[in-house]
């Protein structure tokens, strides 16, 4: 089986759910062994974080990071690797430039799902910065896939919701709240809606109407799965 490395520490519960559920998806296949895997937690200042994810300055201070974390799961014998954080793919060039190693792309990966499933709109809830950054947006309109996104207001109420996800605060409110916003994307006539943030996969999800919730990170844990047992080294 090759070995699957994961940029890890963006943030840490999402490593930890792309770890077990890689394991868990792995025992699922009939493999009689666990995978391996390598993960190299990002030792980035918690400020950095802040302003890159969530108030969408400075993110040109994770390159170093991002670079140094894929350079050390190349030392380590990783075939290939992943970085399971939407925002932070807007780096995914610099990244494999750096390294020999190849990277999955959450990116390339959710457009390959979603024309697999002939899915032609879809409603994107993100970070402000993942957003702005348009990086889903141009990678979905260049495969004629039309986006739909949050008010304002609504984005704003996304924002807060993440804020509080980093700090490990999750309450009955994040829930209502999201519900409430894909309602609204439903009423705009959006079916189907790309969970397009890391974090946000925290949240339990009961929704109403016929809404239809596309994890991104479920499906680059999908495809890590599916590289893992490609014998092709």
């Amino acid at each position: 089986m090759k070995t699957l490395g994961i940029i890890g520490g963006l943030g840490p519960q999402t490593t930890s759910k792309v770890y077990l559920s890689v394991i868990d998806l792995i025992k699922k296949s009939g493999r009689d062994e666990y995978p391996p895997i390598v993960i190299y937690n990002l030792p980035f200042p918690f400020i950095i974080e802040d302003e890159a994810i969530i108030q969408g300055i400075n993110s040109e201070k994770m390159i170093p990071y991002l670079i140094e974390g894929a350079k050390t799961l190349e030392r380590s014998g990783a075939n290939f690797a992943i970085l399971p954080c939407n925002t932070l793919h807007k780096y995914i060039t610099e990244i494999r430039e750096s390294v020999k190693l190849p990277f999955l792309s959450i990116l390339e990966e959710t457009v390959l799902f979603l024309k697999f499933k002939k899915i032609e709109t879809v409603g994107i809830l993100a970070t402000e910065t993942t957003i702005k950054s348009k990086i889903y947006e141009n990678i979905l309109k260049n495969n004629k896939i039309h986006v739909v996104y949050p008010s304002l207001a609504e984005q704003e109420i996304i924002n807060n919701i993440i804020v509080e996800l980093l700090n490990s605060r999750d309450d009955n409110s994040h829930t209502e709240n999201i519900q409430a916003i894909c309602d609204s994307m439903f009423e705009k006539g959006v079916n189907n809606i790309l969970l397009a943030c890391t974090d946000l996969q925290l949240i339990k999800f009961s929704l109403k109407n016929n809404i239809n919730i596309i994890d991104t990170t479920d499906i680059l844990i999908e495809a890590s799965v599916r590289e893992l047992l490609n014998n092709d080294s």
